[in-house]
């Protein structure tokens, strides 16, 4: 009775984690969309800019016309040591504003430097996680480059 018992609250734990998901593609915009660009910028000089600033943290690939999917590392790590990165493809449907969507966090316990995953908690899977882990992801993306003093 006892090995019946473990065997389902195994294949019961399994199942729960197992079966989770990510928040439904509509809940994973960017909450702040459109995104204004710098003066002057389109879609295209503003990923070349993101590649400059963020140099190693940061990768992307055109999709389409007016589309990249990028992947940017965050510099802060977590408190054991691992690596938050988020993933999001952005459009241009306009000269200027860009649209952030299919936004995805990771937890990695890979080093950014060489790019390659090693495995690692994919996000969000709630709204809890969308807020504590890819916005945060998100918004340090966002931010302008530094510029000197």
């Amino acid at each position: 009775m006892l090995s019946l018992v473990s065997f389902f609250l195994f294949v019961s734990a399994f199942l729960f984690v197992g079966c989770a998901s990510l928040l439904p593609e509509e809940r994973r915009m960017y909450p702040h969309n459109p995104v204004s660009l710098p003066n002057g910028m389109n879609i295209h000089n503003w990923i070349n800019a993101k590649e400059t600033q963020f140099n190693e943290r940061f990768g992307s690939k055109q999709i389409g016309e007016a589309e990249y999917k990028f992947n940017f590392y965050r510099k802060e790590l977590t408190s054991i040591g691992s690596y938050i990165s988020c993933t999001a493809m952005v459009r241009s449907k306009t000269a200027t504003p860009v649209e952030l969507y299919n936004l995805v966090s990771m937890v990695n316990y890979a080093d950014y430097t060489k790019f390659m995953r090693k495995g690692g908690d994919l996000g969000p899977m709630s709204e809890k996680e969308s807020t504590e882990i890819l916005l945060p992801c998100m918004e340090e993306f966002l931010e302008p480059p530094k510029t000197k003093e």
